[in-house]
């Protein structure tokens, strides 16, 4: 899903088949920038101190209460879908001279809860959003080390753990982006100009980054704003990662049986990204089927 600019409509583009749709929204959303999404539920904001979730799907609309400072996340991520009772957004204001600045709010408060965390551990945030994973934020760094929000203690705490440590043969990450996969944190390390795309799973026991080389029947979707993975449901998308990149009206993808990227649209087989655009303001998103609690749809119609 992307647009262009802060311009609507919302263009949905399929990389199977792809094709484009577009589809129009309320004219109080213009100007509005894509943050998150999560559960067919994109986190948006507007202006200086305005957040707000919102269903392409069904045209829901959730305000939040407004920043008390102008907005400047580095990253931001959402725990589950609006109208539950445990949906959490937690952002990362920043870390600078060994003090990170957090901010957190769930549903059902009046006000964002502000965190200062003084800490003398290394951690520069990557370009990818953070991913909640039992009860916590994890957060990918750029030396593909992890940070840890817990939301639910007094103290909103903040830990960097002792690993992971950056995997051989990633000494040159240009992007990095982390998801949840069957239960483990997964994370994906692109070189530069999209040379080198390796993939690695989080293992847990030894703290460690361990290499994937086959995905299965697994397919990933990147991107600076939302990463996940989906099982196959269509025989040829799987074991393959895709970008939010076009070669001229073709979708991108890496297939690691081939390492090398593809379309479905057209017969390119390259090794990096030259001679492909990146759309920015974008991400990934799939309409959820789910039947509401009554309790969900009342609060859902108050809110909207």
């Amino acid at each position: 899903m992307f647009f262009r600019g802060y311009e609507m409509p919302l263009n949905f583009y399929s990389p199977l088949y792809g094709d484009t749709y577009q589809m129009a929204i309320p004219p109080d959303l213009s100007g509005a920038v894509l943050r998150f999404s999560n559960n067919g539920w994109l986190l948006m904001s507007r202006g200086k101190y305005s957040m707000f979730f919102f269903n392409p799907f069904t045209n829901a609309k959730i305000d939040l209460p407004d920043l008390p400072e102008y907005y400047y996340f580095d990253t931001v991520s959402f725990s589950s879908v609006p109208t539950s009772l445990d949906c959490t957004v937690f952002g990362i204001l920043g870390l600078f001279n060994d003090i990170g600045w957090f901010s957190s709010i769930s549903r059902g408060e009046e006000s964002w809860t502000w965190a200062k965390v003084n800490s003398n551990l290394n951690f520069q945030p990557s370009h990818t959003n953070p991913v909640f994973y039992n009860e916590l934020f994890y957060c990918l760094g750029q030396d593909c080390n992890l940070g840890v929000f817990n939301p639910k203690e007094e103290d909103s705490s903040w830990t960097v753990l002792d690993g992971p440590k950056k995997p051989r043969g990633c000494d040159s990450v240009h992007e990095s982006y982390l998801m949840e996969c069957d239960g483990k944190l997964l994370s994906v390390f692109v070189g530069n100009r999209g040379r080198g795309v390796s993939v690695y799973t989080l293992d847990e026991s030894e703290m460690a980054w361990q290499r994937v080389t086959d995905l299965g029947s697994k397919m990933l979707f990147v991107s600076h704003s939302t990463s996940f993975s989906l099982t196959k449901v269509v025989e040829g998308m799987e074991n393959k990662i895709y970008f939010p990149r076009f070669c001229g009206k073709d979708g991108v993808f890496y297939c690691l049986a081939t390492s090398r990227y593809g379309s479905f649209g057209s017969n390119i087989r390259k090794k990096d990204l030259r001679g492909t655009e990146e759309q920015l303001h974008c991400s990934w998103i799939e309409p959820i089927t789910r039947t509401y609690t009554e309790e969900e749809l009342n609060w859902l119609a108050v809110a909207s």
